[in-house]
């Protein structure tokens, strides 16, 4: 948005202001915040994976495919991610917190690594390889030892391997990987109330925004944005980008459209879609530069952290402070709206409360 240089407004009765906000975010949450996930083959060699996270549209059962994936060397379309159900499905905390990449991720990961590490166990036993030369690639196991040696996880994964005595050696595999946070803590210090340790890490992140302000009505158009947002690691970049682009739409609606009115009798005045404005695609600015950044977390899955609610957040001060430059008012409350800012016009008003 070229933040601090001066831009020319589209029209003599416009105004262009620009602004900028930073978030700071954390998953905030109890000690004992457990993940857990169980993983099986299937005859066929495809893999059915039972975690409790929920998938809301964020790409949850992308996510955990693709973790899944990448340990196993399965093809991601193999991977069938189940929904939760309380009768089978491990035990998940809640879907909170924009935790469930990094916590449910966590477990996902450690299950197909328990998978992996049984697989590579029964080929031990069965070929008497040393198991730190084996690894696995395209669905097979293979050795660094023996470049002919490979082995098809499909055909020994539920029976095992049959040696030349006609025993077998394995059992079916069963990968089970459980996280639990390590650092958190609930304690504080009796007297002051101070310490304890609720949070694990941040996420960060920045908006920034251009806009006009109509000098007559006060209507504020934005015209671009650009949001950051460190992810430690995507897993899937692609649907990070979507997540920042439908946070900032998220935070647009909560600065500029979303106004909840109520009469003196506390009846709710606009209880339905026509009266209770929100935004849709088609609101979106022309442009929004959707930015990831990738400062790895340590105890995250490949890096990964949490994003689900942090884009939102820097929205509105972003938008505010535009405001701000563009018309030299402060506005102290949402929705910013057009009749706010045409009277605080009209009267000469600095701060609109």
């Amino acid at each position: 948005v070229d933040y601090g240089k001066p831009q020319k407004p589209s029209g003599p009765d416009k105004l262009l202001g620009k602004g900028i906000a930073s978030v700071w975010k954390a998953p905030a949450m109890p000690p004992n915040t457990s993940s857990a996930a169980f993983l099986k083959f299937n005859e066929d060699g495809s893999i059915n994976v039972l975690v409790s996270g929920m998938e809301i549209g964020q790409g949850f059962q992308t996510m955990i495919a693709q973790i899944v994936a990448e340990i196993l060397t399965v093809p991601i379309e193999k991977i069938r991610v189940e929904l939760p159900d309380t009768d089978r499905n491990p035990y998940e905390w809640q879907n909170v917190a924009s935790h469930i990449t990094w916590s449910c991720g966590n477990a996902a990961k450690r299950a197909a690594i328990d998978a992996r590490n049984q697989i590579f166990d029964t080929v031990h036993r069965a070929f008497h390889y040393e198991k730190d030369s084996l690894y696995l690639e395209d669905e097979r196991v293979k050795c660094t030892t023996d470049p002919d040696f490979e082995l098809q996880l499909k055909d020994f994964v539920i029976n095992g391997i049959m040696v030349e005595d006609g025993t077998f050696r394995g059992s079916p595999i069963l990968g089970r990987g459980i996280f639990m946070p390590e650092y958190t803590s609930a304690f504080s210090d009796p007297e002051t109330g101070q310490g304890g340790h609720p949070n694990v890490h941040y996420t960060v992140g920045a908006c920034a925004v251009v806009l006009e302000v109509d000098k007559n009505t006060g209507k504020i158009r934005v015209l671009k944005a650009a949001e950051a947002m460190d992810a430690g690691k995507a897993i899937n970049p692609k649907l990070v980008e979507q997540q920042i682009i439908g946070g900032f739409l998220q935070g647009l609606a909560t600065v500029l459209y979303e106004d909840i009115r109520f009469d003196e009798n506390g009846r709710l005045l606009n209880p339905n879609f026509a009266d209770y404005k929100i935004p849709t695609t088609l609101d979106l600015p022309d442009e929004v530069i959707p930015i990831i950044v990738e400062v790895p977390q340590d105890d995250g899955p490949f890096g990964a952290r949490g994003i689900g609610e942090h884009p939102m957040i820097p929205v509105a001060p972003s938008i505010a402070n535009a405001i701000e430059d563009a018309t030299g008012i402060r506005v102290k409350s949402m929705p910013i709206t057009a009749e706010k800012i045409c009277l605080a016009m009209l009267n000469g008003k600095k701060e609109v409360e």
